[in-house]
């Protein structure tokens, strides 16, 4: 396929879902709400191109850029997660709900306005993540270390904080209601 023909599709309403578009330059393209999952996107240009909201859980990214992409709501699955994470790939506006992303290491990870609703992140490792305005409601954060994350906005509203490592003072910067309280 073309670059022309993918967003042809997209437009029209159509899947992608498994379609081999390696090595295609989608630079600038509008790729939004496009169903990308499980396609081979290795080696692909995206630079600064629109994939918000898109499905890309499953794709192969190898050598793929991502340069000033936007990928508000894009929907990933765990795999894709733990590439990107290992490589600095910012996750910003990701949509992870009710991903079961218990003791993974996102030390340092970019998880701004990233949506973790419902998420198990029992035990997990936030040490200097950068989690301003992400969604954690609902979520499971027991156990989970938070130690020099950047809560600023972040919702917890009613989220199981039982046992994490995270300061009050950090608790005062996010947007807290329920009942489940601060547990040390």
């Amino acid at each position: 396929m073309t670059v022309s023909e993918v967003i042809a599709a997209i437009q029209a309403g159509n899947s992608l879902a498994g379609t081999d578009l390696s090595g295609l330059d989608f630079s600038n393209q509008d790729l939004s709400g496009a169903d990308l999952s499980g396609a081979n996107l290795s080696n692909c240009n995206f630079s600064g191109a629109n994939l918000s909201d898109a499905n890309i859980q499953g794709v192969s990214l190898d050598g793929a850029v991502l340069i000033n992409t936007n990928q508000h709501g894009i929907r990933i699955d765990l795999d894709l997660l733990r590439a990107r994470i290992s490589s600095g790939w910012s996750l910003t506006g990701v949509d992870l709900r009710g991903l079961d992303l218990s003791g993974l290491d996102l030390r340092n990870a970019k998880l701004s306005d990233a949506n973790m609703q419902g998420c198990n992140l029992e035990g997990t490792d936030f040490r200097g993540a950068i989690l301003n305005e992400a969604n954690l409601s609902f979520s499971n954060v027991r156990d989970a270390d938070f130690r020099g994350a950047n809560l600023k906005r972040a919702n917890l509203t009613r989220a199981d904080r039982t046992g994490a490592n995270i300061s009050k003072w950090k608790l005062k910067k996010a947007f807290i209601a329920g009942d489940i309280a601060y547990r040390s």
